[in-house]
């Protein structure tokens, strides 16, 4: 296994995957094991605790212990599947796979993916997993490159209890450098049957943008108490610290980023915003929430 050690900072970041619902990996020195269990079409998991929490070191313990079967038979890949080769570059690693892989269903292949991804990411120093089959990129079913894959690109709400990963590429909108326009960001997300677009969508809004040039239109504290759609209606329920701790851009944009993004989905048209579940709310100065909220073109910044 050949490791590139090009570090630009001496800060381990450890960049632990956010299904955490039951899993004990919070404490030091715990980690988990992640791998598919093909019968059920679920990831399940199993503590790991690194001999050293050492990058290099964990990187080859995680790779042994994937490619190796647990004791009920179970791992990431099908038979005659294995890495062949691990390059870190940065926060990046590059994960390079035998033929074989191209011929895993891909139903499966997703949960492979998402698997190799969540044991890579909680490594300390990795925050980005790259993969290639014989040295070419890795495409999806569109015949496009998928590209390095992080924290949010595979987007999960119950735990383990994953049946399906869906994919969409989400147009979402975030606040220009000024704060006062609205600018497109296109972000691909594989998402589990269990959560719904329109969910991740606000979960996404919330993470902040990645492109430079943009601001976060959403406070990074806000939680969501819960989105449903009705009838062409998003209905969006945020806690109180989207009004408490509204970040210092135009006031219009949070509202219009929300509808915006979910408008774009092409499930809904209206969108509902209520606050601890009040829809009698002001947002900051005189934005009343008690309406339902359409596309505004007007606040989008055009294209360059």
């Amino acid at each position: 296994m050949k490791i590139k050690k090009w570090y630009f900072l001496l800060l381990a970041v450890l960049a632990v995957f956010w299904i955490g619902c039951g899993e004990d990996t919070e404490k030091k020195g715990k980690y988990n094991i992640y791998y598919v269990d093909y019968d059920k079409k679920v990831i399940d998991y199993q503590i790991y605790e690194p001999s050293s929490e050492d990058t290099d070191t964990m990187i080859q313990e995680v790779n042994e212990k994937i490619t190796a079967k647990d004791e009920n038979g179970r791992g990431i890949f099908p038979s005659e599947v294995f890495i062949r080769s691990c390059e870190i570059d940065g926060y990046t690693i590059t994960l390079d796979l035998g033929a074989q892989y191209r011929k895993i269903e891909p139903v499966h292949e997703i949960l492979c993916r998402a698997a190799l991804v969540k044991n890579f990411v909680q490594i300390p120093g990795v925050s980005y997993v790259q993969m290639t089959v014989e040295g070419e990129s890795l495409l999806d079913s569109r015949g496009n490159p998928i590209g390095a894959m992080g924290s949010d690109s595979f987007v999960e709400n119950s735990g383990k209890d994953i049946t399906a990963y869906q994919y969409m590429e989400l147009d979402l909108y975030f606040a220009d450098k000024d704060g006062k326009q609205l600018v497109k960001e296109k972000r691909p997300v594989y998402y589990t049957s269990n959560s719904s677009i329109e969910k991740v969508v606000v979960e996404q809004l919330i993470r902040g943008p990645k492109e430079e040039g943009s601001q976060a239109v959403l406070p990074s504290s806000v939680k969501i108490i819960a989105v449903s759609v009705a009838d062409g209606i998003a209905y969006v329920n945020l806690d109180q610290a989207f009004i408490t701790e509204a970040l210092p851009i135009q006031q219009e944009l949070p509202v219009y980023a929300i509808v915006n993004s979910l408008v774009a989905t092409g499930n809904v048209n209206k969108v509902q915003i209520s606050v601890n579940g009040d829809t009698k709310v002001i947002f900051k100065e005189n934005m009343d929430l008690n309406q339902l909220y359409q596309w505004n073109s007007e606040l989008v910044k055009e294209e360059e």
